[in-house]
């Protein structure tokens, strides 16, 4: 009887390991998806201009320089006016006084003063760009920094840039569904960046004042004028 009840458990405890060693686990995989980019950009033309100059002046005394600088600077700024510009497009940028030392046999000696005033001025008349530039120069101003061009409205333009990324991310995704073997699902994520390129123009001319006649009589050429604005969108698509 012993042995017989022996060889039962031993039945009992080899079916239950076999049992065990052939159950099914089920393995919850994660959701299938791809993840894309698209771009898309447009060009506009630039409708302003924002021109960055200014006023430099140095006499040996502060209260000389200050005035000389003022006196030139009312002159840039009416003659800039008198050309179209609004007059709440001129603006200071900065200003500045300082003294130039220098070192004679290890001691300082006081130099000139110098007095900075440099402005900004915004041209919504691109084909005044250059004769602005030669007035405010004309009229006074002896550096010229930079100028900036820029675009007023570009809302239509990021909508189409928007919908060309869009459109570009799309077919990326479905191009690589199809592909695998896959169907393209809905979109689960999308993210964007925007920035916009606008280039400064060149002028073809120094901005030191030291102009003969000949000079004087030609305008400034100023090239440039052109501003992209882009979308990167970066999307992900769940696969079926």
């Amino acid at each position: 009887m012993k042995r017989n009840c022996l060889k039962k458990v031993s039945v009992t405890l080899l079916a239950i390991a076999l049992f065990s060693s052939c159950s099914i686990k089920q393995v919850n995989y994660p959701k299938r998806t791809v993840s894309v980019h698209g771009s898309g950009s447009v060009t506009l033309e630039a409708d302003n201009a924002t021109i960055a100059l200014s006023v430099v002046t140095r006499a040996m005394e502060v209260s000389a320089a200050s005035k000389e600088n003022a006196e030139k600077m009312s002159a840039v700024q009416s003659a800039v006016i008198s050309k179209g510009v609004d007059k709440d497009g001129v603006t200071t940028e900065n200003f500045s006084v300082y003294r130039e030392n220098s070192y004679v046999n290890g001691k300082s000696v006081p130099g000139d003063y110098i007095v900075t005033n440099q402005i900004k001025i915004v041209v919504r008349d691109m084909d005044k760009v250059s004769e602005v530039i030669d007035t405010a120069l004309a009229a006074g101003a002896n550096q010229f920094s930079n100028i900036q061009y820029g675009v007023t409205n570009t809302e239509l333009a990021v909508k189409q840039a928007r919908t060309l990324a869009v459109q570009q991310a799309f077919e990326n995704a479905t191009l690589i569904a199809g592909t695998s073997g896959a169907r393209l699902g809905k979109v689960l994520e999308i993210s964007e960046q925007q920035n916009s390129n606008f280039p400064r123009a060149v002028m073809m001319k120094s901005a030191n004042m030291a102009m003969d006649a000949d000079e004087e009589a030609a305008p400034t050429p100023i090239s440039g004028g052109k501003t992209t604005v882009t979308v990167n969108i970066n999307a992900t698509y769940e696969l079926n």
